[in-house]
């Protein structure tokens, strides 16, 4: 990740230095920033879509394209935890804080996983909608 400094990082810069970490260095920490990212850049385009960030109907294209995307590799990201879940309790290495059975709660896991990515492809389905309604808008000039 970009180290912090004074000078604003564009979500540009961000991708790229994101997309140049796709092969390592992977560690616990890194990826749960990676999530605060995720989550942050979805506040940021509620934020930017109010305040300006939108002025023409092919942003939304291109917004709803990207987004679309995003929500299309959530289910690759939620199996993978699923798997690494299924295999870490298999060998022994999962305990529960309160004493519930490891292989009954991973149970309960992979089935709200299978939930959220049927959910998934539903709402992915519907920005791709969004996107091909939107591809052929385009502002006018004012009316005189």
């Amino acid at each position: 990740m970009p180290e912090t400094t004074d000078t604003p990082v564009t979500p540009a810069q961000l991708t790229a230095a994101l997309a140049g970490l796709l092969h390592g260095p992977y560690a616990d920490a890194l990826t749960a920033e990676a999530g605060d990212l995720a989550a942050e850049t979805t506040r940021y385009l509620a934020y930017a879509a109010t305040q300006g960030g939108i002025t023409d109907p092919a942003t939304i294209s291109a917004l709803t394209a990207s987004l679309a995307i995003t929500i299309y590799r959530i289910p690759q990201t939620l199996n993978a935890i699923g798997a690494w879940l299924t295999a870490e309790t298999a060998a022994g290495r999962i305990a529960d804080d309160h004493r519930r059975p490891p292989a009954q709660l991973t149970d309960r896991i992979r089935s709200a996983i299978t939930q959220a990515t049927d959910n998934a492809d539903a709402l992915a389905a519907s920005l791709a909608a969004i996107r091909n309604l939107t591809a052929t808008l385009h502002t006018t000039a004012p009316a005189v």
